[in-house]
């Protein structure tokens, strides 16, 4: 990011805020065709903070307005007067009761939906459809007459609840918070007061968990003129946005705003049909079933780089749709595919096959923003291009495939019915000393990611954190995942081969979705996982739940289920056995 780009976005937040249009759907608009991308964390913090600072100098005098009239109205009153009566008694208390309790529904929603709502920003349909949505909302307040009707504990709540419903990109705050008050029959003036006053507490609150969420990512210093110009940029544009809005709400004019996020939904509707994509079919005859293989090129909503993948399209209405990854060291040509494309052809099943950046010796693949944006792009493309059962999403992977199953499972957990990962890596940091300690050349492509080895520097650190699923798996616990591991990988066998990926991965990735469920009874030790990759087997004193699974074909020396997942450690090496996958698919 550069000075124009966090001056540009400060402008953006600053105005949208406010603004009943969606600063959260702009910033995603603007994310696709300004091509901005990376970890935008610290500068959200700062960019919150300004619009914080906004309503508070826009709003002193009715802030301070509020708080000596309440201190005032406490010490009024007779001896025979209680300090409930005098609270209910206060105009100025129950207006800050008001806003504490209509901040409750965004805390409670914040709390339980926030990566639900989150994943929702990785694609623009839902953010078109949510602005529709603000826009005919806003238009409405046409037919509704001026009220004159005051803010109450009862319409603060009613106001917190539209509030809340803006967790959802595209939905706006101020448009769906002022809208409901006129609705309520509030008077028009108060109503957008009210709105921005109560925004306080909940931009203080995003902020906290931002800060918080930020003694995990780190702070680099070397950003901090980048993210001080796009706070004053914010802090600026959000005062003269407040002012504006003010003004227009006043008059009665707010349904201005619902036909420009119908004007904007529209032109961004154009310009994405305008897109195009490049396709060459190649029909092969399997027996008596017609297997049509298409290359698809798509463009990168983050950077607009070209990005290929294999298609298989079934016949019919609603068909489930797999998104099939390649290997650490392949990409979108890699044979597998054909063997993912076969299974989904008996069942009747839509597979994707995306390159997501290629083989993961660079920076901008295994498990960058970019790779990830480039899978969930190719999901996108696959529901608006092909008819997919929405109901029915399916992600799998073996070894790199299976780490960034893994990641994608984490990061975009609302996105997959079911993830299905196998010999897959959890943590980057000690697969990179794994794999140096048996002088493999993937702790090399592991340090040409990451920029260095583990502990050379805070940053390349944080990238070994980032791209490693340990981190946000616990994201996952919502959906369920299938993890499986050979009980001979990383030391050879007969039936896998000289396996690089020891078990611990992929059962340390287990326990993080066991720890999040909170079901701690399920964790396996350490030290029970040091003897299994140590002896290659399962000491007797740890139970499983099977010792056979029809679907995979041999024995199963381990199976542990934990609230929607479960974990199998089963007679194998480095490989995947697809009918057990594709058979844990058709449960769901």
């Amino acid at each position: 990011m550069n000075y124009f780009q966090a001056i540009l976005l400060g402008v953006v937040q600053g105005l949208t805020e406010f603004l009943p249009v969606s600063s959260s759907g702009h910033l995603v608009l603007f994310q696709h065709f300004l091509k901005l991308e990376g970890d935008m964390l610290v500068f959200d913090i700062f960019l919150h903070f300004a619009t914080l600072l906004a309503v508070i100098v826009v709003f002193r005098s009715k802030i301070m307005s509020l708080a000596t009239g309440a201190l005032a109205d406490l010490k009024q009153g007779t001896e025979n007067t209680g300090l409930s009566d005098r609270i209910m008694q206060s105009k100025n208390i129950r207006y800050i009761l008001a806003i504490v309790l209509g901040t409750v529904p965004a805390v409670l929603i914040g709390f339980t939906l926030k990566d639900t709502f989150e994943s929702l920003f990785s694609s623009m349909i839902p953010v078109l459809f949510a602005l529709t949505l603000t826009g005919c909302i806003l238009i409405a307040t046409l037919w509704k007459k001026a009220g004159n009707r005051e803010i109450g504990i009862r319409t603060g709540v009613l106001i917190g609840i539209a509030q809340a419903m803006a967790i959802m990109p595209g939905i706006s705050r101020s448009g769906s918070t002022i809208s409901t008050a006129i609705f309520l029959g509030i008077r028009r003036s108060e109503a957008g007061e009210f709105s921005f006053l109560l925004s306080l507490p909940a931009i203080m609150g995003a902020t906290l968990l931002a800060v918080l969420d930020l003694r995990e990512t780190g702070l680099d210093p070397s950003q901090f003129g980048l993210y001080f110009a796009g706070m004053l940029a914010a802090f600026l544009s959000g005062l003269v946005s407040l002012k504006l809005l003010m003004a227009i709400v006043r008059r009665g004019k707010i349904a201005w705003f619902g036909f420009y996020c119908l004007a904007l939904v529209t032109g961004v509707l154009i310009l994405r049909s305008g897109g195009s994509t490049e396709l060459q079919q190649n029909n092969e005859h399997t027996g008596d079933t017609l297997v049509a293989e298409q290359h698809i090129v798509i463009h990168s909503s983050i950077d607009n780089v070209e990005q290929n993948m294999r298609v298989f399209e079934a016949p019919g209405d609603s068909r489930p749709l797999l998104i099939a990854l390649h290997t650490w060291s392949f990409d979108y040509t890699q044979d597998v595919c054909d063997e993912y494309f076969e299974e989904c052809s008996k069942r009747g099943w839509h597979c994707v096959f995306p390159n997501f950046r290629g083989p993961n010796d660079r920076p901008e693949a295994c498990a960058s923003t970019l790779a990830m944006q480039d899978i969930m792009d190719a999901v996108n493309w696959a529901t608006e291009n092909l008819a997919v059962d929405h109901r029915r999403i399916f992600l799998c992977g073996t070894s790199g495939g299976g780490h960034m199953a893994l990641q994608m499972a984490g990061n975009f957990p609302s996105t997959w019915t079911a993830v299905s990962a196998w010999v897959g890596i959890s943590d980057l940091a000690r697969w990179h000393a794994e794999t140096n300690a048996r002088g493999m050349n993937y702790s090399e492509n592991v340090e040409l990611i990451c920029g260095g080895s583990p502990g050379a520097s805070a940053l390349i650190d944080k990238e070994y954190k980032n791209r490693s699923p340990l981190t946000s798996l616990w994201r996952a616990n919502i959906i369920p995942v299938d993890i499986n591991a050979g009980i001979h990988d990383g030391h050879g066998g007969d039936l896998g081969g000289e396996g690089s990926v020891p078990v611990g991965q992929s059962i340390r990735a287990f326990n993080e979705i066991a720890k999040a469920a909170g079901n701690k009874d399920d964790i396996i030790s350490e030290d029970i996982i040091e003897l299994i990759e140590s002896d290659e087997k399962v000491p007797d004193y740890v139970m499983t739940e099977t010792s056979e699974d029809p679907s995979y074909g041999r024995k199963i020396h381990l199976r542990r289920t934990s609230g929607l997942s479960r974990l199998s450690l089963f007679e194998g090496g480095h490989e995947i056995v697809y009918n057990a996958a594709f058979t844990w698919f058709e449960n769901f």
